[in-house]
């Protein structure tokens, strides 16, 4: 038994190894290969690459099993001096060449890039001035040292995960939630969960299956806070839990859900204690019904009250500290409000939003001590026993398998096509009529969204987390500004959102993975988003499909770069070559839209 089970270690160490330097090198080639031109060279005809590290002197080289025309490359090998990488030997290569290399050095002219997509990365970039001043050296090892502990956090959470969880069946919402292994496909350490102990990575990480109750606190009336877009859409814990709550407490308190993990870090603090000692605060414990963490870890699916709760954990997933700004809960809110005014998607009976209903948090002055205490509501109103959140699907469950989606689907290119034909209808549509006609646009990356199936085929898309809405601020009016202004972005910076996440972040890993799984290029698949956008063009006008189909390049986010060089909070962006418009002249109505 003791041998079965280091074995299986042992394989499950290799498999986050892999994957590890497979996200680690496509990241590097995606945010680096305008800038380091010459030292990156992949071959789509003979699968073979080499990329060479100038400052450490070394070149790695190997051969893909898969060539992705967006960057999400599969590798058969990776070695250098005749040897395999290790993702540790990456990390200290790539550390290296970033740096003292301050920002990009790339320009339109060097690199044949277009202007336009220049500006717009250029926009987008200007408060990520390089942070480092006289102590350059040292806050760079610093940075690097930091980038280097989280990948490990992350490569050791992964193996933990494979070796536990890989190839549970998905088979309703919440075990969809709780089915993401691998996680972001471009990002360097997408299972960092600094902050967690061994025992805590155990206790709550989703992708073990975990589930356990919540912590709750009583805030007396006086420092209570809530706020609700409308009266039919609060929810009162009181009533929900009245068996746990002393009488008295219903009339002098609200009640605040709080993860355990967060509430045994906020009751050590010396500013939460002087609360409690004056009553303002009372540590209830844990009560109430079971919840699930969902895929970020921090939001838990609550079945009993139909409802998930974005809580708030003073911890790093990803790169990221996970608790609720004041500013975050605005946005979501307003972004709530404004979507709900303008009927988002009203006319669509396929498409519908998951929408934040409800903020509730604390009333203290120091805005950093509230952030650990803010949670917001968001009911369910779908379908959980045939609803999934597409990230998951998208994944497979081992390393080197087919994704979840075909392996449902259980056939090859036909049902990949038309799948993709009935989803493009209710998600890549839908989206762009409300981004080009109203202007407003979503944070619709694969984690949050999720489909509905039926008999394999899609019947429902849902947009969730409204904190990420952004509206082109050429298309409101005075009155809609004077309520809702951290939602008003100019047009490019509003368009990019929608680009990146949907499009490249999206569209991007769902093509790779049903195209590597029937064994065709990318290409195969995005000829028929074109030819969707190509008929929508022709039929509306949309400027914002005219957009899609005709620039050079969409900007994606250089979390590679932005987390080594400590600008994650403003990450750059990198251009990423549009597939669509270098097929242009294979579609009909192409002139068109050339002109």
């Amino acid at each position: 038994m003791f041998e079965m089970e280091n074995k299986l270690r042992s394989e499950a160490e290799q498999q986050a190894h892999e994957h590890s330097c497979k996200l680690l090198l496509n990241c590097y080639i995606r945010e680096l290969a305008l800038e380091k031109e010459s030292d990156i060279r992949i071959n789509p005809n003979t699968l073979s690459y080499t990329v060479t590290f100038q400052a450490s002197r070394v070149k790695v080289t190997g051969r893909l099993s898969y060539y992705s025309a967006m960057g999400e490359h599969e590798y058969l090998s990776m070695e250098s001096g005749g040897e395999a990488v290790h993702y540790s030997d990456l990390v200290r290569w790539i550390t290296s060449e970033l740096s003292g290399n301050g920002e990009q050095r790339a320009s339109s002219d060097q690199h044949g890039v277009k202007k336009s997509v220049m500006e717009m990365k250029c926009s987008l970039e200007l408060e990520n001035v390089h942070p480092l001043g006289e102590n350059t050296n040292r806050v760079e090892l610093a940075y690097a040292r930091d980038f280097a502990q989280k990948v490990d956090n992350s490569v050791r959470n992964l193996t933990l995960y494979i070796e536990q969880a890989a190839g549970l069946d998905i088979h309703d919402y919440r075990t969809s939630e709780q089915s993401l292994l691998y996680g972001h496909p471009f990002h360097p350490f997408p299972k960092n969960s600094k902050g967690f102990s061994e025992d805590d990575v155990q206790k709550y990480s989703p992708e073990l299956r975990t589930s356990f109750q919540l912590c709750y606190i009583a805030v007396r009336q006086d420092v209570y806070v809530q706020e609700w877009v409308d009266d039919e859409a609060t929810m009162d814990l009181q009533d929900l839990l009245w068996s746990h709550v002393e009488p008295i407490l219903k009339e002098m308190y609200g009640l605040l859900p709080v993860h355990p993990w967060q509430y045994a870090y906020i009751s050590r603090l010396s500013e939460v204690q002087h609360y409690i000692r004056d009553e303002k605060l009372i540590l209830l414990g844990s009560a109430g019904p079971t919840v699930y963490p969902t895929s970020s870890v921090r939001t838990v699916y609550v079945p009993e009250w139909n409802c998930n709760i974005k809580l708030s954990l003073n911890m790093q997933i990803t790169n990221m500290i996970r608790t609720n700004s004041a500013e975050q809960m605005r946005r979501t809110l307003d972004a709530s409000k404004y979507v709900r005014q303008h009927d988002c998607f009203g006319a669509e009976p396929l498409t519908h939003i998951a929408y934040e209903t409800g903020v509730a948090t604390c009333a203290f002055e120091d805005e950093e001590l509230t952030s650990l205490f803010t949670i917001a509501y968001r009911p369910i109103e779908f379908d959980v026993e045939n609803t999934y959140v597409l990230s998951s699907l998208v994944e497979a469950p081992l390393p080197g398998m087919r994704s979840r989606l075909m392996t449902m689907l259980g056939g090859g290119r036909d049902i990949a096509e038309r799948w993709l034909e009935r989803y493009l209808k209710c998600s890549l549509l839908p989206i762009v009529q409300t981004a080009g006609e109203r202007g407003i646009h979503f944070e619709a990356h694969l984690q949050n969204t999720l489909v509905t199936l039926k008999d394999g085929l899609p019947v429902e898309f849902i947009v969730r987390d409204l904190e990420g809405v952004s509206v082109d601020e050429e298309l409101i009016s005075e009155q809609d500004r004077a309520t809702s202004d951290l939602l008003f972005y100019s047009r490019e910076k509003a368009w990019a959102r929608t680009s990146y996440y949907f499009i490249v972040n999206h569209l991007g890993s769902l093509i790779h993975a049903m195209a590597r799984d029937v064994n065709v290029p990318e290409e195969h698949f995005w000829k028929q988003v074109r030819e969707v956008l190509v008929e929508e063009l022709e039929r509306t006008g949309n400027a914002y499909v005219r957009h899609l189909l005709t620039t050079d390049a969409f900007l994606a986010k250089q979390n590679l770069v932005s987390c080594v060089r400590g600008i994650s909070q403003t990450p750059a962006y990198v251009p990423v070559s549009n597939v669509m418009k270098r097929m242009g002249s294979e579609v009909r109505g192409s002139r068109e839209i050339q002109g």
